[in-house]
């Protein structure tokens, strides 16, 4: 799905409502009065923090100027996540909503599988780097509508708007193939910084939100968001190729990819008192894009030109959380 079909469906869609809103006009066109929305008397809201421990794996492909050979693939596996975030929900009594939480922490440990394939090199080559002084930044905000209501329960739907920051470093580097010529006879202490790839990730969230009290403490929540549209705009740094000799790079290299994904997330929780509860939740994001890598004008000496590249990104886990519960206030207070 395109930005231009998402428009051209918004447009047909105005285009219908405005036919039908005309075929139903009574004859006499004076007696039409237009009557607006009622304003928003009265909301609630939630905020809190949240801690979330998880696994991520991030990784591309690179191929070869044509796109018809594999030429290199980089793993980045077995990622530990600890992160830290705070969270909030605000609802008006018209069924509007906005909600969204911001958070960020370390990746620790995990491994680099670096592997170059014939016939760029001969023999194939797999060397396994360590991972350290890397980390997740995230974002995400919505604005949605509560299309069912009732007492115990609620389901509504959204957009939003994701931002996904993954910075991680390699350590190291040792051969755990048969190219002796890479990390080999001379392999590179685990000390020293090979590579760092940091990725921005950035997506358009259409999505389902329900809640449901299950008994008179407990609540379930879910929350399943698909990725129609997800931009990648990252750079990859080879530190030890960087440099002013002939066939080196001048610096770290771009890369860029579209693509789409999908963001799942469940809580349950338990309401202490009126005001504070307490819970537990998991979450699966995903992500995927098709792009370049941008070696033109990056490569010391040598008329390089921009390669496919495919990435795809996950992150599983789950997290502890405890919110705060306030409201109904008056939207405009007569005090």
């Amino acid at each position: 799905m395109t930005a231009r079909s998402i428009l051209a469906a918004f447009a047909w869609l105005a285009a219908a409502t405005a036919a039908s809103l005309s075929g139903a006009a009574p004859a006499d066109a004076a007696n039409w009065t237009f009557h607006a929305l009622d304003p928003p008397a009265s909301y609630t809201g939630e905020v809190g923090f949240r801690f979330w421990y998880g696994k991520a794996k991030t990784g591309k492909s690179l191929f070869d100027p044509t796109g018809s050979a594999l030429v290199s693939r980089l793993t980045y596996d077995n990622l530990s996540i600890f992160s830290a975030e705070a969270y909030g929900r605000f609802d008006l009594n018209t069924g509007w909503f906005m909600k969204g939480f911001i958070g960020g922490g370390g990746f620790r440990k995990g491994t680099l599988t670096d592997e170059d394939f014939p016939p760029g090199i001969s023999p194939y080559s797999a060397t396994l780097s360590t991972l350290d002084d890397s980390y997740p930044f995230y974002v995400t905000s919505d604005v949605g509508y509560n299309i069912f209501r009732g007492g115990d329960f609620r389901v509504g739907a959204f957009v939003g708007y994701n931002f996904l920051r993954q910075n991680v470093s390699a350590l190291g580097c040792g051969q755990i193939a048969t190219n002796p010529f890479i990390c080999g006879f001379f392999p590179i202490p685990a000390f020293i910084k090979a590579i760092t790839q940091d990725n921005n990730w950035e997506s358009l969230r259409v999505g389902l939100n329900g809640e449901v009290d299950v008994t008179q403490r407990l609540k379930l929540s879910l929350d399943a968001a698909w990725l129609p549209t997800v931009w990648l705009n990252g750079t990859d740094a080879h530190w030890l190729r960087i440099s002013t000799f002939p066939g080196d790079f001048n610096g770290p290299i771009p890369e860029d990819g579209h693509g789409w994904g999908y963001q799942l997330e469940g809580v349950l929780s338990y309401r202490v008192n009126d005001f504070i509860s307490v819970g537990v939740g998991g979450r699966y994001w995903h992500m995927q894009t098709s792009g370049l890598t941008h070696f033109e004008g990056r490569v010391n000496g040598f008329l390089a030109s921009p390669q496919p590249v495919d990435w795809k990104t996950d992150s599983v886990g789950v997290f502890l959380q405890t919110g705060l519960k306030f409201g109904p206030y008056p939207v405009i207070s007569s005090n």
